[in-house]
């Protein structure tokens, strides 16, 4: 039972932490994440050790416990490493598509629609990375790689996400190149596929310095150059 609200209480600071909730930079307690979250305090400890290992929090002695910035590099890495195994994967996704996982992406990209009509960022973000998991599945069952990948992209999850909060940054483009991405698998186009696949991913590389801009103080100094 400890274990699981400790992993409940690092799942949930996690989560404050990607949408910036617990903003980059900012300082927290453990008795105030206790009061919010209604965990016990040692569960919570617990939770901050394994963020404090993940560098997603950091101790400074005299001064207090407070939320690391974003690491680029880190977020960097995490797409470089998405880009090399995501493209087979997709590409296998291609080979493998038949009407029924058609269908599934197919709906996926109707909620993000939907999600975008209403502004929903937390949906948008979520259905963003459904439609990549279920490439993932449709590819043969490649869903554990996902969740590595998933464990190493905290970093770049934070940056995705301040990227939906820049109103200059269309949540739009997302959805057309899923679109298009789809219709290249659904046609068994694997070169294509390929292709799209590296685009996809380098809009990320490209809205980098906009997105540090708007949010100069979220970002590790070193960073930035």
């Amino acid at each position: 039972m400890g274990n699981n609200l400790q992993q409940q209480a690092y799942e949930a600071i996690r989560q404050q932490i990607i949408y910036s909730e617990l903003a980059p930079g900012s300082k927290i307690s453990d008795r105030i994440l206790e009061e919010q979250l209604t965990i016990g305090r040692t569960p919570i400890r617990e939770a901050l050790i394994q963020l404090r290992n993940q560098e997603l929090i950091k101790t400074i002695p005299q001064s207090g416990t407070y939320i690391s910035k974003i690491d680029i590099r880190s977020a960097d890495l995490a797409r470089y490493m998405r880009e090399k195994l995501e493209q087979p994967i997709l590409q296998e996704c291609s080979a493998k598509m038949n009407d029924t996982a058609h269908q599934r992406l197919e709906m996926i990209l109707e909620q993000t629609d939907q999600a975008i009509l209403a502004q929903d960022k937390k949906t948008f973000f979520l259905l963003d990375k459904a439609f990549h998991q279920m490439c993932y599945k449709v590819a043969g069952g490649k869903e554990e790689i996902w969740t590595w990948l998933e464990s190493y992209s905290t970093h770049l999850d934070r940056f995705r996400w301040l990227r939906l909060t820049i109103s200059e940054l269309d949540w739009g483009r997302v959805l057309d190149e899923h679109q298009i991405l789809l219709r290249a698998m659904k046609e068994h186009a694997l070169d294509e596929v390929g292709f799209l696949c590296n685009l996809h991913l380098h809009m990320i590389i490209e809205e980098q310095e906009q997105v540090i801009l708007h949010y100069p103080n979220y970002f590790e100094a070193s960073s930035e150059g």
